[in-house]
Protein backbone atom coordinates (compact mmCIF):
# COMPACT_ATOMS: atom_id res chain seq x y z
CA UNK A 1 0.00 0.00 0.00
CA UNK A 2 2.92 2.34 0.39
CA UNK A 3 4.37 4.02 -2.66
CA UNK A 4 7.82 5.25 -1.69
CA UNK A 5 9.94 7.25 -4.07
CA UNK A 6 12.57 4.95 -5.41
CA UNK A 7 16.35 5.07 -5.45
CA UNK A 8 18.13 6.81 -8.30
CA UNK A 9 19.08 3.60 -10.09
CA UNK A 10 15.41 2.92 -10.88
CA UNK A 11 13.09 4.99 -13.08
CA UNK A 12 11.45 7.78 -11.11
CA UNK A 13 8.12 6.93 -12.68
CA UNK A 14 7.56 4.07 -10.24
CA UNK A 15 7.48 6.57 -7.43
CA UNK A 16 3.81 7.32 -7.92
CA UNK A 17 2.70 3.82 -8.80
CA UNK A 18 4.43 1.29 -6.67
CA UNK A 19 1.86 0.49 -4.12
CA UNK A 20 -1.33 1.03 -2.30
CA UNK A 21 -0.74 4.21 -0.38
CA UNK A 22 1.78 6.49 1.24
CA UNK A 23 1.54 9.57 3.38
CA UNK A 24 2.81 12.24 1.01
CA UNK A 25 5.07 13.93 3.55
CA UNK A 26 6.45 11.96 6.47
CA UNK A 27 8.28 13.84 9.17
CA UNK A 28 8.85 10.58 11.03
CA UNK A 29 10.55 9.06 8.01
CA UNK A 30 12.74 12.08 7.56
CA UNK A 31 13.72 12.11 11.22
CA UNK A 32 14.50 8.41 11.10
CA UNK A 33 16.65 8.99 8.04
CA UNK A 34 18.59 11.71 9.82
CA UNK A 35 19.44 9.27 12.61
CA UNK A 36 19.95 6.22 10.42
CA UNK A 37 23.16 4.26 11.04
CA UNK A 38 22.99 3.25 7.37
CA UNK A 39 23.51 6.82 6.19
CA UNK A 40 26.73 6.97 4.23
CA UNK A 41 29.52 9.09 5.66
CA UNK A 42 31.37 11.08 3.06
CA UNK A 43 33.57 14.17 2.78
CA UNK A 44 31.97 17.37 1.59
CA UNK A 45 32.07 17.55 -2.22
CA UNK A 46 34.01 20.18 -4.10
CA UNK A 47 31.41 20.72 -6.83
CA UNK A 48 27.64 20.94 -7.01
CA UNK A 49 25.26 19.90 -9.76
CA UNK A 50 22.86 22.44 -11.20
CA UNK A 51 19.21 22.21 -10.19
CA UNK A 52 16.95 23.23 -13.09
CA UNK A 53 14.33 25.98 -12.84
CA UNK A 54 11.43 23.59 -13.56
CA UNK A 55 8.50 23.66 -11.09
CA UNK A 56 9.75 20.69 -9.11
CA UNK A 57 13.36 21.88 -9.46
CA UNK A 58 12.46 25.30 -8.06
CA UNK A 59 10.83 23.70 -5.03
CA UNK A 60 13.81 21.40 -4.51
CA UNK A 61 16.12 24.41 -4.63
CA UNK A 62 13.96 26.14 -2.02
CA UNK A 63 14.19 23.15 0.34
CA UNK A 64 17.96 23.09 -0.14
CA UNK A 65 18.17 26.81 0.63
CA UNK A 66 16.14 26.30 3.80
CA UNK A 67 18.26 23.46 5.17
CA UNK A 68 21.37 25.54 4.46
CA UNK A 69 19.98 28.66 6.12
CA UNK A 70 21.01 30.06 9.50
CA UNK A 71 17.43 30.83 10.49
CA UNK A 72 14.58 28.36 10.85
CA UNK A 73 12.12 28.21 7.94
CA UNK A 74 9.12 30.50 8.29
CA UNK A 75 5.77 28.83 8.87
CA UNK A 76 4.00 31.10 6.42
CA UNK A 77 6.51 30.22 3.70
CA UNK A 78 6.04 26.49 4.33
CA UNK A 79 2.28 26.98 4.11
CA UNK A 80 2.73 28.84 0.82
CA UNK A 81 4.96 26.13 -0.67
CA UNK A 82 3.10 22.97 0.41
CA UNK A 83 -0.17 21.54 -0.86
CA UNK A 84 -2.99 22.19 1.67
CA UNK A 85 -4.00 18.50 1.66
CA UNK A 86 -0.44 17.61 2.65
CA UNK A 87 -0.48 20.12 5.49
CA UNK A 88 -3.68 18.54 6.80
CA UNK A 89 -1.73 15.31 7.24
CA UNK A 90 1.50 16.89 8.45
CA UNK A 91 1.31 20.35 10.04
CA UNK A 92 3.68 23.08 8.93
CA UNK A 93 5.26 23.13 12.38
CA UNK A 94 6.28 19.48 12.03
CA UNK A 95 7.77 20.13 8.61
CA UNK A 96 9.63 23.08 10.07
CA UNK A 97 11.09 20.79 12.74
CA UNK A 98 12.37 18.36 10.11
CA UNK A 99 14.10 21.12 8.15
CA UNK A 100 15.63 22.60 11.30
CA UNK A 101 17.13 19.24 12.23
CA UNK A 102 18.71 18.99 8.80
CA UNK A 103 20.24 22.44 9.30
CA UNK A 104 22.42 20.90 12.02
CA UNK A 105 24.44 19.08 9.33
CA UNK A 106 24.72 22.05 6.94
CA UNK A 107 26.15 23.00 4.55
CA UNK A 108 24.42 20.62 2.13
CA UNK A 109 25.57 20.34 -1.48
CA UNK A 110 23.49 18.80 -4.30
CA UNK A 111 25.71 16.19 -5.97
CA UNK A 112 23.17 14.45 -8.24
CA UNK A 113 19.78 15.36 -9.66
CA UNK A 114 17.08 13.40 -11.49
CA UNK A 115 13.66 14.62 -12.54
CA UNK A 116 10.56 12.71 -13.59
CA UNK A 117 6.92 13.66 -13.98
CA UNK A 118 6.48 16.34 -11.27
CA UNK A 119 9.08 14.53 -9.17
CA UNK A 120 12.76 14.95 -8.45
CA UNK A 121 15.45 13.16 -6.55
CA UNK A 122 18.39 15.17 -5.28
CA UNK A 123 21.42 13.57 -3.67
CA UNK A 124 22.57 16.00 -0.99
CA UNK A 125 25.90 15.72 0.78
CA UNK A 126 27.32 17.35 3.90
CA UNK A 127 30.60 16.81 5.70
CA UNK A 128 28.85 14.17 7.79
CA UNK A 129 26.43 12.19 5.63
CA UNK A 130 24.80 11.79 2.23
CA UNK A 131 21.04 11.52 1.73
CA UNK A 132 18.63 11.27 -1.15
CA UNK A 133 15.95 13.95 -1.00
CA UNK A 134 12.85 12.98 -2.98
CA UNK A 135 10.23 15.60 -3.72
CA UNK A 136 7.03 15.76 -5.73
CA UNK A 137 4.67 18.58 -6.68
CA UNK A 138 1.02 18.87 -7.62
CA UNK A 139 -0.36 20.16 -10.91
CA UNK A 140 -0.36 23.57 -9.18
CA UNK A 141 3.37 23.21 -8.45
CA UNK A 142 2.88 22.85 -4.69
CA UNK A 143 4.91 20.30 -2.73
CA UNK A 144 2.89 17.18 -1.92
CA UNK A 145 5.76 14.80 -1.14
CA UNK A 146 9.07 15.26 0.67
CA UNK A 147 11.27 12.51 2.04
CA UNK A 148 14.90 12.28 3.13
CA UNK A 149 16.59 8.90 3.24
CA UNK A 150 19.95 7.17 2.97
CA UNK A 151 21.29 6.67 -0.52
CA UNK A 152 20.85 3.14 -1.90
CA UNK A 153 23.75 0.70 -1.84
CA UNK A 154 25.64 -0.05 -5.01
CA UNK A 155 24.30 -3.15 -6.73
CA UNK A 156 26.20 -5.48 -9.06
CA UNK A 157 23.81 -6.58 -11.85
CA UNK A 158 23.57 -10.33 -12.37
CA UNK A 159 24.83 -11.32 -15.82
CA UNK A 160 23.96 -15.03 -15.58
CA UNK A 161 20.96 -16.93 -14.24
CA UNK A 162 23.04 -18.57 -11.51
CA UNK A 163 24.29 -15.17 -10.36
CA UNK A 164 20.70 -13.98 -10.14
CA UNK A 165 19.68 -17.10 -8.24
CA UNK A 166 22.49 -16.54 -5.74
CA UNK A 167 21.44 -12.92 -5.16
CA UNK A 168 17.78 -13.81 -4.66
CA UNK A 169 18.40 -16.76 -2.37
CA UNK A 170 20.96 -14.90 -0.24
CA UNK A 171 18.80 -11.79 0.24
CA UNK A 172 18.03 -10.77 3.84
CA UNK A 173 14.30 -11.17 3.16
CA UNK A 174 12.02 -13.73 1.53
CA UNK A 175 11.88 -13.29 -2.22
CA UNK A 176 10.61 -14.92 -5.39
CA UNK A 177 11.78 -14.18 -8.92
CA UNK A 178 10.05 -15.98 -11.77
CA UNK A 179 10.21 -15.69 -15.55
CA UNK A 180 7.34 -17.35 -17.41
CA UNK A 181 6.27 -17.23 -21.03
CA UNK A 182 2.62 -16.45 -21.67
CA UNK A 183 2.09 -20.02 -22.81
CA UNK A 184 2.59 -21.07 -19.20
CA UNK A 185 6.13 -22.48 -19.30
CA UNK A 186 8.28 -21.42 -16.37
CA UNK A 187 11.66 -20.42 -17.79
CA UNK A 188 13.35 -19.55 -14.50
CA UNK A 189 12.21 -19.57 -10.88
CA UNK A 190 14.30 -18.57 -7.86
CA UNK A 191 13.64 -18.11 -4.18
CA UNK A 192 10.60 -19.06 -2.16
CA UNK A 193 7.62 -20.40 -4.16
CA UNK A 194 3.96 -20.06 -3.26
CA UNK A 195 1.51 -17.24 -2.64
CA UNK A 196 2.93 -13.95 -1.37
CA UNK A 197 1.62 -10.46 -0.58
CA UNK A 198 1.55 -8.32 -3.73
CA UNK A 199 0.38 -4.86 -2.64
CA UNK A 200 -1.20 -2.88 -5.47
CA UNK A 201 -0.59 -5.47 -8.17
CA UNK A 202 -4.15 -6.53 -7.27
CA UNK A 203 -5.26 -3.59 -9.42
CA UNK A 204 -4.74 -5.79 -12.48
CA UNK A 205 -7.86 -7.72 -11.45
CA UNK A 206 -9.81 -4.51 -10.93
CA UNK A 207 -8.80 -3.44 -14.44
CA UNK A 208 -9.97 -6.80 -15.77
CA UNK A 209 -13.32 -6.40 -14.02
CA UNK A 210 -13.72 -2.94 -15.57
CA UNK A 211 -12.97 -4.28 -19.06
CA UNK A 212 -15.49 -7.07 -18.50
CA UNK A 213 -18.13 -4.56 -17.42
CA UNK A 214 -17.48 -2.49 -20.53
CA UNK A 215 -17.71 -5.63 -22.65
CA UNK A 216 -20.98 -6.58 -20.98
CA UNK A 217 -22.51 -3.18 -21.56
CA UNK A 218 -22.98 -2.16 -17.91
CA UNK A 219 -20.21 0.44 -18.11
CA UNK A 220 -18.40 2.55 -20.70
CA UNK A 221 -14.93 4.05 -20.58
CA UNK A 222 -16.51 7.52 -20.72
CA UNK A 223 -18.94 7.04 -17.83
CA UNK A 224 -18.40 9.50 -14.95
CA UNK A 225 -17.35 8.30 -11.51
CA UNK A 226 -18.16 10.46 -8.49
CA UNK A 227 -15.48 11.05 -5.88
CA UNK A 228 -16.83 11.21 -2.34
CA UNK A 229 -16.15 9.92 1.16
CA UNK A 230 -17.28 6.45 0.17
CA UNK A 231 -14.33 5.96 -2.17
CA UNK A 232 -11.79 8.48 -0.90
CA UNK A 233 -8.68 6.64 0.28
CA UNK A 234 -5.15 7.54 1.35
CA UNK A 235 -2.38 8.15 -1.19
CA UNK A 236 -0.67 7.08 -3.39
CA UNK A 237 -2.59 8.98 -6.00
CA UNK A 238 -4.20 12.32 -6.71
CA UNK A 239 -7.95 11.83 -6.75
CA UNK A 240 -8.17 11.82 -2.95
CA UNK A 241 -7.59 15.57 -3.14
CA UNK A 242 -10.73 16.22 -5.22
CA UNK A 243 -13.78 17.67 -3.46
CA UNK A 244 -16.92 15.63 -2.89
CA UNK A 245 -18.98 15.49 -6.05
CA UNK A 246 -16.08 15.86 -8.45
CA UNK A 247 -16.10 13.38 -11.31
CA UNK A 248 -13.60 11.57 -13.48
CA UNK A 249 -14.27 9.15 -16.31
CA UNK A 250 -13.83 5.42 -15.97
CA UNK A 251 -10.88 5.58 -18.32
CA UNK A 252 -9.22 8.42 -16.41
CA UNK A 253 -9.62 6.47 -13.18
CA UNK A 254 -8.22 3.31 -14.78
CA UNK A 255 -5.24 5.20 -16.14
CA UNK A 256 -4.44 6.70 -12.75
CA UNK A 257 -5.01 3.36 -11.00
CA UNK A 258 -2.26 1.74 -13.08
CA UNK A 259 0.14 4.59 -13.90
CA UNK A 260 0.31 6.21 -10.45
CA UNK A 261 -1.43 3.52 -8.39
CA UNK A 262 -4.18 5.93 -7.40
CA UNK A 263 -6.06 4.33 -4.51
CA UNK A 264 -9.12 6.56 -4.66
CA UNK A 265 -9.43 5.84 -8.39
CA UNK A 266 -9.22 2.14 -7.57
CA UNK A 267 -11.94 2.25 -4.94
CA UNK A 268 -14.16 4.29 -7.25
CA UNK A 269 -13.77 1.61 -9.94
CA UNK A 270 -14.49 -1.18 -7.45
CA UNK A 271 -17.68 0.60 -6.41
CA UNK A 272 -18.66 1.03 -10.07
CA UNK A 273 -18.33 -2.65 -10.96
CA UNK A 274 -19.05 -4.16 -7.54
CA UNK A 275 -16.87 -6.24 -5.22
CA UNK A 276 -18.37 -9.48 -6.54
CA UNK A 277 -17.36 -8.57 -10.09
CA UNK A 278 -13.74 -8.08 -9.06
CA UNK A 279 -13.77 -11.45 -7.30
CA UNK A 280 -15.23 -13.06 -10.41
CA UNK A 281 -12.64 -11.39 -12.63
CA UNK A 282 -9.82 -12.57 -10.37
CA UNK A 283 -10.99 -16.16 -10.78
CA UNK A 284 -11.63 -15.80 -14.51
CA UNK A 285 -8.17 -14.29 -15.00
CA UNK A 286 -6.52 -17.42 -13.64
CA UNK A 287 -5.95 -17.00 -9.91
CA UNK A 288 -5.49 -20.54 -8.59
CA UNK A 289 -6.89 -19.80 -5.12
CA UNK A 290 -9.30 -16.83 -5.14
CA UNK A 291 -10.25 -17.55 -1.52
CA UNK A 292 -7.01 -15.84 -0.49
CA UNK A 293 -8.58 -12.52 -1.51
CA UNK A 294 -12.24 -13.16 -0.74
CA UNK A 295 -13.88 -10.94 0.27
CA UNK A 296 -11.89 -8.57 -1.92
CA UNK A 297 -10.92 -5.53 0.17
CA UNK A 298 -10.79 -1.99 -1.13
CA UNK A 299 -7.67 0.07 -0.42
CA UNK A 300 -9.58 2.11 2.17
CA UNK A 301 -10.53 -1.09 3.98
CA UNK A 302 -6.96 -2.37 3.90
CA UNK A 303 -5.75 0.87 5.44
CA UNK A 304 -8.15 0.43 8.34
CA UNK A 305 -6.97 -3.16 8.85
CA UNK A 306 -3.35 -1.97 8.76
CA UNK A 307 -3.64 1.22 10.79
CA UNK A 308 -6.88 0.91 12.75
CA UNK A 309 -8.13 -1.24 15.62
CA UNK A 310 -5.68 -4.08 16.28
CA UNK A 311 -8.55 -6.31 17.37
CA UNK A 312 -10.13 -6.08 13.92
CA UNK A 313 -6.84 -7.03 12.33
CA UNK A 314 -6.64 -10.03 14.65
CA UNK A 315 -10.16 -11.06 13.69
CA UNK A 316 -9.30 -10.71 10.01
CA UNK A 317 -6.19 -12.83 10.37
CA UNK A 318 -8.00 -15.49 12.34
CA UNK A 319 -10.76 -15.73 9.74
CA UNK A 320 -8.50 -16.79 6.87
CA UNK A 321 -10.50 -18.98 4.49
CA UNK A 322 -13.84 -17.94 6.03
CA UNK A 323 -15.28 -15.39 3.60
CA UNK A 324 -18.38 -14.66 5.67
CA UNK A 325 -16.41 -14.02 8.83
CA UNK A 326 -14.14 -11.66 6.97
CA UNK A 327 -17.11 -9.85 5.43
CA UNK A 328 -18.36 -9.20 8.95
CA UNK A 329 -14.99 -7.67 9.81
CA UNK A 330 -15.21 -5.33 6.82
CA UNK A 331 -18.70 -4.27 7.92
CA UNK A 332 -17.26 -3.17 11.27
CA UNK A 333 -14.64 -0.85 9.79
CA UNK A 334 -15.20 2.87 10.38
CA UNK A 335 -16.17 5.32 7.66
CA UNK A 336 -13.59 7.65 6.17
CA UNK A 337 -9.89 6.92 6.36
CA UNK A 338 -7.54 6.31 9.30
CA UNK A 339 -5.05 8.92 10.47
CA UNK A 340 -2.19 8.78 7.94
CA UNK A 341 0.25 9.76 10.67
CA UNK A 342 -0.16 6.20 12.00
CA UNK A 343 1.76 4.99 8.93
CA UNK A 344 5.06 6.09 10.46
CA UNK A 345 4.75 3.51 13.24
CA UNK A 346 2.98 0.77 11.29
CA UNK A 347 4.39 -2.74 11.35
CA UNK A 348 4.12 -5.45 8.68
CA UNK A 349 0.67 -7.03 8.67
CA UNK A 350 0.87 -9.35 5.70
CA UNK A 351 1.30 -12.39 7.94
CA UNK A 352 -2.14 -11.52 9.34
CA UNK A 353 -3.58 -11.58 5.84
CA UNK A 354 -3.66 -7.79 5.55
CA UNK A 355 -2.76 -7.50 1.88
CA UNK A 356 -3.71 -9.14 -1.40
CA UNK A 357 -2.03 -12.46 -2.22
CA UNK A 358 -0.96 -14.31 -5.37
CA UNK A 359 1.71 -16.54 -6.81
CA UNK A 360 3.92 -15.59 -9.75
CA UNK A 361 1.81 -17.97 -11.87
CA UNK A 362 -1.36 -16.11 -10.84
CA UNK A 363 0.13 -12.82 -11.98
CA UNK A 364 1.37 -14.29 -15.24
CA UNK A 365 -2.17 -15.48 -15.91
CA UNK A 366 -3.56 -12.04 -15.05
CA UNK A 367 -1.25 -10.31 -17.51
CA UNK A 368 -2.11 -12.81 -20.23
CA UNK A 369 -5.84 -12.37 -19.58
CA UNK A 370 -5.59 -8.60 -19.87
CA UNK A 371 -3.69 -8.87 -23.15
CA UNK A 372 -6.44 -11.15 -24.47
CA UNK A 373 -9.07 -8.60 -23.43
CA UNK A 374 -7.04 -5.91 -25.18
CA UNK A 375 -7.81 -7.62 -28.50
CA UNK A 376 -11.56 -6.99 -28.05
CA UNK A 377 -13.36 -3.70 -28.81
CA UNK A 378 -14.18 -3.23 -25.12
CA UNK A 379 -10.57 -3.79 -24.13
CA UNK A 380 -9.00 -1.52 -26.74
CA UNK A 381 -7.58 0.99 -24.19
CA UNK A 382 -5.89 -1.69 -22.07
CA UNK A 383 -2.50 -1.84 -23.77
CA UNK A 384 -2.02 1.91 -23.47
CA UNK A 385 -3.20 1.91 -19.86
CA UNK A 386 -0.89 -0.93 -18.85
CA UNK A 387 2.18 0.45 -20.62
CA UNK A 388 1.94 4.08 -19.49
CA UNK A 389 4.51 3.45 -16.77
CA UNK A 390 7.00 0.58 -17.29
CA UNK A 391 8.34 0.96 -13.76
CA UNK A 392 11.97 0.39 -14.74
CA UNK A 393 13.89 0.66 -17.99
CA UNK A 394 14.52 -2.53 -19.99
CA UNK A 395 16.23 -1.21 -23.11
CA UNK A 396 15.38 -1.24 -26.78
CA UNK A 397 15.21 -5.02 -27.13
CA UNK A 398 11.78 -4.97 -25.54
CA UNK A 399 9.17 -3.34 -27.77
CA UNK A 400 6.30 -3.30 -25.24
CA UNK A 401 6.23 -3.32 -21.44
CA UNK A 402 3.11 -3.59 -19.28
CA UNK A 403 3.68 -3.16 -15.57
CA UNK A 404 2.09 -3.02 -12.16
CA UNK A 405 3.96 -2.75 -8.91
CA UNK A 406 2.89 -2.90 -5.31
CA UNK A 407 4.16 -2.26 -1.82
CA UNK A 408 3.09 -2.12 1.77
CA UNK A 409 4.88 -2.23 5.11
CA UNK A 410 7.40 -5.05 4.67
CA UNK A 411 6.18 -5.82 1.13
CA UNK A 412 7.57 -4.94 -2.29
CA UNK A 413 6.44 -6.54 -5.55
CA UNK A 414 6.45 -5.99 -9.28
CA UNK A 415 5.19 -7.84 -12.35
CA UNK A 416 6.06 -7.03 -15.96
CA UNK A 417 4.64 -8.33 -19.25
CA UNK A 418 7.37 -8.00 -21.90
CA UNK A 419 7.25 -8.34 -25.67
CA UNK A 420 10.15 -8.49 -28.14
CA UNK A 421 10.35 -9.23 -31.82
CA UNK A 422 10.53 -12.88 -32.81
CA UNK A 423 9.89 -14.30 -29.33
CA UNK A 424 6.98 -15.35 -27.15
CA UNK A 425 6.03 -12.65 -24.63
CA UNK A 426 7.19 -13.28 -21.06
CA UNK A 427 6.15 -12.17 -17.61
CA UNK A 428 8.83 -11.32 -15.04
CA UNK A 429 7.57 -11.24 -11.46
CA UNK A 430 9.46 -10.25 -8.32
CA UNK A 431 7.84 -10.73 -4.91
CA UNK A 432 9.62 -9.68 -1.70
CA UNK A 433 8.41 -9.65 1.89
CA UNK A 434 9.89 -9.32 5.36
CA UNK A 435 8.89 -8.93 9.00
CA UNK A 436 11.42 -6.09 9.13
CA UNK A 437 10.31 -3.00 7.17
CA UNK A 438 13.91 -1.77 6.99
CA UNK A 439 14.89 -4.83 4.95
CA UNK A 440 13.07 -3.42 1.92
CA UNK A 441 13.98 0.25 2.12
CA UNK A 442 16.00 0.08 -1.11
CA UNK A 443 13.67 -1.03 -3.92
CA UNK A 444 16.48 -0.74 -6.46
CA UNK A 445 17.71 -4.16 -5.36
CA UNK A 446 14.36 -5.92 -5.81
CA UNK A 447 13.37 -4.20 -9.04
CA UNK A 448 16.91 -4.51 -10.32
CA UNK A 449 16.42 -8.28 -10.39
CA UNK A 450 13.64 -7.81 -12.95
CA UNK A 451 15.99 -5.73 -15.08
CA UNK A 452 18.68 -8.40 -14.77
CA UNK A 453 16.27 -11.17 -15.76
CA UNK A 454 15.13 -9.25 -18.83
CA UNK A 455 18.71 -8.43 -19.81
CA UNK A 456 19.81 -12.08 -19.52
CA UNK A 457 16.77 -13.28 -21.43
CA UNK A 458 17.20 -10.71 -24.18
CA UNK A 459 20.96 -11.04 -24.59
CA UNK A 460 22.04 -11.73 -28.18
Amino acid sequence: MTAPLRPRSVSLRLARIAGAATVVALAASALAACASPNARSTPAPTAAVEIPSSPVGAQAAWVLDEINADEEPRIDEIERRFDPATLEQLPAADLQSVLVQLQDAAPWTPTAYEEGDRQARVTITSAEVTYDMTLSVTADDLIDGLLFGPTPPEREPAALWEELREQVESAPFDATVQVTDVGGETLQSFGRPGAAPIGSIFKLWVLGAVADAVGGGSLTWDDPLVIDAGVRSLPSGELQNLPDGATVTVREAAEKMIAISDNTATDALIRAVGRDAVEQAMAAMGHADPSLNTPFPTTRELFWLLLGDADLRTLWGGAAGDAEARRSVLERLPAGVPDPAAMSGAQPAWRDGVDWFATADDLTAAHAALQERALTPAGAPLRDILSANPGVEFGDRWSYVAFKGGSSIGVLAGSWYLEREGATPVVVTVLARSDDPAALVHPSVVFGWAQDAAAILGAP
